[in-house]
């Protein structure tokens, strides 16, 4: 494994991270003051960002060092594969699995303020 590809990998996982313990966090919350039920709907938001960013990452440094259109066609395709992922993981948690809308978008939210963190964080 290349060094670049190794530090890729690091880079993501710390994201994956931020944003696991950001919606834990939000999840103990609902927990405590919205049951159990709650609490699931939460962590579940959270894996749906949190592997809408693995996906993305996937995608977007699976090139390696590599021309700059070879780069911007896995960032467009990184994008569209996560969009997807997200579309059909929130219809599916909401109308299939039956989670409740509201703890589910804020443990969504919560991993997306984990990134964000990542963002400001890591380098």
């Amino acid at each position: 494994m290349t060094e670049v590809r190794a530090r890729n990998q690091r880079l993501v996982l710390k994201f994956l991270l931020a944003q696991s313990c950001c919606a834990a966090l939000v999840a103990v919350v609902e927990l405590v003051y919205a049951g159990l039920a709650a609490a699931h709907a939460a962590l579940a938001g959270g894996v749906i960002v949190a592997v809408g960013t693995a996906i993305f990452g996937w995608r977007l440094f699976a090139p390696g060092v590599a021309p700059a259109r070879v780069l911007a066609r896995g960032l467009y395709a990184g994008a569209a594969l996560k969009w997807v992922w997200l579309g059909v993981a929130v219809w599916f948690g909401i109308a299939r699995a039956g989670l409740s809308p509201l703890p589910l978008l804020l443990g969504m939210l919560a991993a997306q303020i984990g990134f964000w963190i990542g963002m400001a964080w890591f380098r």
